[in-house]
């Protein structure tokens, strides 16, 4: 009983690695950053070792207790033989004095008995010696006693330790249940909340919006989601850094949360999106909406105040969609997703705007989802074809012709350019696609290189702004020409003026590259965009068509007689070529023919057709 027991924090059951990540998980020096799913399989780990922790500093604490039982038991035992030791110390005064009297009737005995002389000296003797190993036994339990002294010190010292080391252990408990505590915290922070904003994100958006359907059943007040969109984030991202984004998008938080109620809720989806969740709205449907426009409007005017961004003062935008809780049989993420459609369709009305869902929208956007698969088919389908409408000059000659893709798709027939050219422009498809147009175009002038009727024919190709703003599209030109061995003066390029006022440098230097091979250059829909005189006379063109919009009412409308008039005039000063589209009427031909236009192409002299019609054409001429 009087060695020490061993520290027991070395006490440790499992394997050294899972103490020693359960070690550094306590120290906080496992600064691994982990996936919210591993993050909580590790917390488990945690919370399962802490408790076994607990058990055992519960088992050491019994262990004490029992050994603080033996220790009080033995300092009773002692005390016991001490209080045994004094008695008998008693006894043995109370044996002196009565031998000390008998030793006084001896010596009595002795004056009169002379006699009993020797015996009483002899029992004399025996009771000095007798009184001597009394002497000795009373030191002998002193010494005892003195052991007994030092053995209770040392017992009380242990049961101080004990003590002690139980307060160790139960602020050690207190930590771990705190710790364990603080990780459940952390965990439910990882789980629920966006870490840059601390907004919910989208799981716990979807919970409280199941209870927000419920809440809505029952009191028959409508609710409703916004689905928010930050315009131009990304050039935001690319110019100042993902770290001026971050600023971006927690200010931002704070400003929607600054517009909303206590009862809504605003969560961040992922990146520069957010949503809105209003709950407690009239229990009419209109004024809910009416309601819903009014904090979307707020929102709106609240993100379009200037932001100041470490150093940077920016401007910013957003773009929301809105969907009441209309249908109560709807998911969350059905709801989300009809606020998310709504959204693009703000975005598409021109930013900064709020958009309601509604069903003909989603049809719409099913449709478009079809019709982009299919057109993904479509190239390596061979469902597309180039059909060509004749260009005359003012005799009926023909100067050559505009290839004009079609698609035919196999059961919805033709689909109308206006209907397929966008999506394609969205999707990225239009460069696959106006490659296989410059190269279907490249194949048809070099078979025309063989005709004498054809040879001289000049076909123009529209080239989308995606394709022409490649960084090889000039290489892309240069080897479609080289492959098919044709004379690259015969194919024009028609060009449309918005694209070529995007990085009007770039556009100036591809132009001349293609210049110097021979290519021809159309500035097609001239009228409708905003083209700066300055930087027109600076583009290597050829051609400017008037688009047909002017084209159409120039037999009735003055206005359009005196632009017609002004582009022609204006072309004839920069000795350009100019060719006016959609002539359709002889009055329109003659009063093109009259200002100076010698150029026509319209459904006056020929719609666009499949290549074998438009050479019947050709031969009819």
């Amino acid at each position: 009983m009087n060695d020490k027991s061993p520290p027991r924090d070395d006490l440790r059951d499992g394997s050294s690695e899972d103490f020693r990540q359960a070690a550094l998980l306590k120290t906080g020096t496992l600064q691994i950053a982990i996936s919210p799913a591993i993050h909580l399989a590790k917390a488990n780990e945690e919370i399962v070792f802490q408790n076994h922790e607990k058990e055992k500093r519960a088992a050491e604490l019994v262990i004490a207790n029992k050994e603080l039982v033996f220790q009080n038991h033995e300092k009773e035992k002692r005390a016991a033989e001490l209080v045994i030791a004094d008695k008998e110390l008693v006894f043995q005064n109370h044996e002196k004095e009565k031998r000390a009297a008998e030793l006084v009737i001896a010596n009595e005995e002795l004056v009169f008995q002379n006699q009993e002389k020797d015996k009483r000296a002899a029992e004399l003797v025996i009771a000095n010696k007798e009184l001597a190993f009394q002497n000795e036994e009373k030191e002998k339990r002193a010494s005892e006693l003195v052991i007994a002294n030092k053995e209770l010190a040392f017992q009380n010292e242990e049961k101080e330790k004990r003590a002690s080391e139980l307060v160790i252990a139960n602020k050690e408990l207190a930590f771990q249940n705190e710790e364990k505590e603080k990780r459940a915290a952390e965990l439910n922070n990882l789980a629920f909340y966006d870490s840059l904003t601390g907004l919910p994100n989208r799981r716990l958006l979807l919970d409280r919006l199941h209870q927000a359907f419920a809440s809505s059943a029952r009191s028959g007040r409508e609710g409703a989601l916004l689905f928010i969109d930050l315009d131009n984030v990304k050039s935001l991202n690319d110019t100042l850094g993902h770290d001026i984004g971050d600023l971006l998008l927690q200010q931002t938080a704070q400003r929607l949360e600054s517009c909303l109620r206590e009862v809504d809720t605003v969560a961040r989806l992922g990146g520069d999106e957010f949503v809105v969740l209003l709950e407690e709205l009239s229990e009419q449907p209109i004024e809910a909406a009416t309601q819903t426009k009014t904090v979307g409007e707020k929102i709106l005017a609240a993100l379009k105040q200037p932001y100041q961004l470490d150093t940077h003062e920016y401007h910013s935008t957003a773009s929301i969609g809105a969907t009441i809780f209309s249908d109560h049989g709807q998911s969350g993420e059905e709801m989300l997703k009809r606020a998310d459609i709504a959204m693009y369709q703000a975005k598409k009305a021109g930013r900064n705007s709020l958009c309601f869902f509604d069903p003909q929208m989603q049809a719409s956007i099913t449709s478009r989802f079809s019709l982009e698969g299919e057109l993904r088919k479509a190239l390596q389908n061979q469902q597309f074809h180039l059909y060509y409408q004749i260009q005359v000059d003012s005799s009926h000659r023909p100067l050559g012709a505009e290839a004009l893709i079609r698609w035919i798709h196999p059961l919805r027939g033709l689909v109308p350019p206006d209907k397929f050219i966008p999506l394609a422009e969205e999707t990225g498809l239009i460069l696959p696609i106006g490659q296989w147009v410059l190269e279907t175009a490249c194949t048809q002038l070099k078979a025309w290189e063989q005709e004498v009727l054809t040879r001289d024919l000049v076909l123009a190709v529209n080239v989308s702004a995606k394709q022409f703003h490649q960084a090889d599209f000039v290489a892309q030109v240069q080897a479609a020409v080289q492959h098919h061995s044709i004379n690259p003066m015969l194919l024009k390029l028609e060009l449309t003026e918005g694209m070529l006022l995007e990085n009007i440098e770039d556009t100036i230097a591809t132009m001349n590259a293609l210049k110097e091979i021979g290519v021809q250059f159309s500035l097609d829909d001239f009228g409708t965009g905003y083209s700066s005189l300055q930087y027109l006379k600076r583009l290597p063109l050829d051609q400017i068509k008037i688009d047909q919009s002017f084209v159409r009412d120039i037999a009735i409308d003055s206005d359009d007689r005196a632009i017609v008039s002004a582009i022609i005039a204006m072309t004839q000063s920069m000795k350009l070529n100019v060719i006016a589209e959609g002539v359709e009427t002889k009055e329109q031909r003659q009063f093109l023919l009259d200002e100076g236009c010698n150029h026509y192409q319209g459904y006056l002299f020929g719609k666009p057709v499949p290549i074998e019609q438009f050479e019947a054409l050709l031969k009819q001429s």
